[in-house]
């Protein structure tokens, strides 16, 4: 059998093992990403409560018992109580935490479809917030100081493209 009939018989064979050696090399980089922490996006991106690591849980219950403001730190963690009503957006829309420290965001939307979309140097945190459900975001604040803004990426009203927030890391 002629070199080219035998390449187009084998063609289909040897597009599945390259196919199947690029998606190899994909998961096997979001891996390495989810395992080293700088895939915040995948590693903790569930917005449910079952998506937080244990002790930003047991910070969030805690804080859950008795709230004394929309942010506290609980041993350690950076416990955030985050409303967004239209038209005002984000409530609070100034976050101050340390380099490093653990922040768990706790979204409450009453009234509209939300969002929370934040870009960090480690990754992105994006969540999505139906009207009436409690929704969580969980992050490390990045270890280099500066400003950091999040963002509303869902069309949730008027206005709603100038609903943003800032993360400042002192």
């Amino acid at each position: 059998m002629p070199l080219k009939e035998t390449l187009k018989e084998h063609a289909e064979v040897a597009w599945f093992i390259v196919m199947l050696i690029l998606v190899g090399v994909f998961v096997g980089w979001n891996i390495v990403g989810v395992s080293a922490g700088s895939s915040t996006s995948y590693r903790y991106g569930l917005p449910l409560f079952s998506g937080m690591p244990k002790f930003a849980q047991n910070a969030v219950l805690q804080y859950e018992k008795d709230p004394n403001g929309t942010i506290e730190d609980i041993n350690g963690v950076l416990i955030v109580n985050m409303t967004v009503t239209q038209p005002d957006g984000y409530k609070p829309d100034l976050i101050v935490a340390q380099p490093g420290q653990p922040v768990a965001i706790i979204v409450n939307s009453p009234q509209i479809i939300t969002g929370f979309f934040l870009r960090l140097p480690n990754g992105v945190v994006q969540i999505n917030s139906p009207p009436g459900y409690t929704t969580y975001a969980f992050f490390y604040a990045p270890k280099t100081p500066g400003n950091y803004t999040w963002r509303e990426p869902e069309y949730a009203g008027y206005n709603f493209s100038y609903w943003t927030g800032t993360l400042e890391v002192k």
